[in-house]
């Protein structure tokens, strides 16, 4: 017999299960509070102060270097009573919408960019937890998203969303038993192919780094560098600091209004970061990012762009291709300065010492061999981020069609 289903009333929901309901957050829990908006010394020993950065679909992440704060700072924002176990997490500011279900006995201390809803008697937080992880409710959120320096949810626009509710509690545990069984095993295969390419990427590294350190020619003599993280290199070369065979000058300056309309790429301190109707540097430029976590990234542009001026632009004499290599083995990322911004420097990029092949065609012919070698592992790389995209498109699949009722476990049937 068919599953008699009714109009929900929203569209990103569709029809639901004739005997369930489409509720507001606020009718299926019973409070909701928000971490603490206080600022707080750190101390070297102390309680955990966590953040959105903590919180993920598959729980709490506690990292070595977390920031602690006093023990009375403590017990002053935990005194609301929140959170406690069972309570559901989610992320109100940062990553919005990642979610879990607070697992511990006692409670951990977080700042503002965590919400905590506390359900009701009657409702499964395990459910509640996959209801708010479903498309259906991530739709909702981009469209309730306050619009600021920093995009957040407030408390009162969480309370407004939407979500299917299947009013029988025993069915909202098959629901979340059954969700958690199959994503465990999506998860596991996840995690399979993201270290998959993890291994492929450092083993692409290495190659690069081995190649133009030590050259093609594995019987030439070799000579100590004299550099430690060097070591040997062949007689024939040099260990040379990289100002003397190229310079290194900022791009220029660019509004975030003038990123809004153009056809050339533009980059800053890491990936390209909109587009522009000028340009400033030619195609096969090599660009290093300055400025930002991503800084000491290398990027070859592959048409005419604009590089900004939290972009190092570099001019050579050399094999341009081999000087790209040679760069990112010189894991450049390592000379950013320790400031509240990370930054490197053209003159800290001119001052490394690195492996030199004087020869242009030695150059040519290590840079050939890159391209080849890279390629082939930069394809195995892009065949594996695609099986990992569609196991999670497959994982947002199974848990919209699940909490929206348009399949429904066995066991309740």
């Amino acid at each position: 017999m068919a599953e008699q289903m009714k109009p929900s009333g929203i569209d990103w929901i569709g029809n639901i299960p004739s005997d369930w309901n489409a509720k507001k957050v606020k009718y299926v829990i019973s409070d909701i509070k928000d971490g603490t908006h206080g600022t707080f010394d750190r101390v070297e020993s102390g309680e955990l102060l966590l953040s959105a950065k903590n919180v993920f679909d598959d729980g709490i992440r506690i990292g070595e270097n977390e920031s602690e704060i006093s023990i009375l700072d403590y017990k002053s924002i935990i005194s609301n009573g929140f959170p406690k176990k069972n309570d559901v997490l989610l992320c109100c500011v940062g990553t919005i919408g990642r979610c879990c279900v607070y697992e511990y006995d006692q409670s951990i201390a977080f700042q503002r960019s965590v919400a905590f809803l506390r359900p009701l008697q009657q409702t499964n937080a395990r459910y509640l937890k996959y209801a708010l992880q479903s498309d259906s409710t991530l739709i909702q959120e981009q469209f309730l998203i306050n619009k600021s320096a920093q995009d957040g949810l407030y408390m009162g626009s969480v309370r407004e969303l939407i979500i299917p509710y299947p009013n029988s509690k025993s069915e909202q545990q098959a629901i979340a038993d059954f969700l958690d069984k199959e994503c465990a095993q999506i998860d596991s295969i996840a995690a399979d192919l993201e270290k998959q390419i993890d291994l492929l990427q450092q083993y692409k590294k290495s190659l690069i780094t081995e190649t133009v350190t030590k050259g093609l020619d594995k019987s030439v003599p070799m000579k100590d560098s004299g550099v430690e993280w060097i070591g040997e290199i062949p007689d024939h070369w040099d260990a040379k600091r990289m100002k003397y065979f190229l310079s290194v000058s900022s791009g220029d300056a660019i509004t975030n209004e003038q990123l809004e309309d153009g056809k050339y790429p533009v980059y800053g301190g890491g990936k390209q970061m909109g587009c522009f109707n000028r340009t400033n540097v030619d195609k096969n430029k090599i660009l290093i990012g300055r400025v930002g976590a991503n800084c000491g990234c290398v990027t070859i542009t592959d048409v005419p762009s604009w590089a900004t001026d939290n972009a190092l632009v570099v001019q050579t004499y050399c094999h341009f291709k081999y000087i790209y290599y040679l760069l990112i083995s010189a894991d450049l990322n390592r000379l950013n300065e320790a400031n509240a911004q990370p930054l490197i420097t053209g003159a800290k990029v001119g001052n490394c010492v690195v492996s030199f092949a004087k020869n242009h065609a030695e150059q040519e012919r290590i840079a050939r061999y890159l391209d080849e070698h890279c390629e082939k592992i930069e394809n195995i790389i892009v065949g594996k981020q695609k099986q990992l995209e569609t196991i999670r498109q497959h994982k947002k699949s199974l848990i919209y069609e699940y909490v929206t009722g348009k399949k429904r476990v066995k066991e309740v049937q």
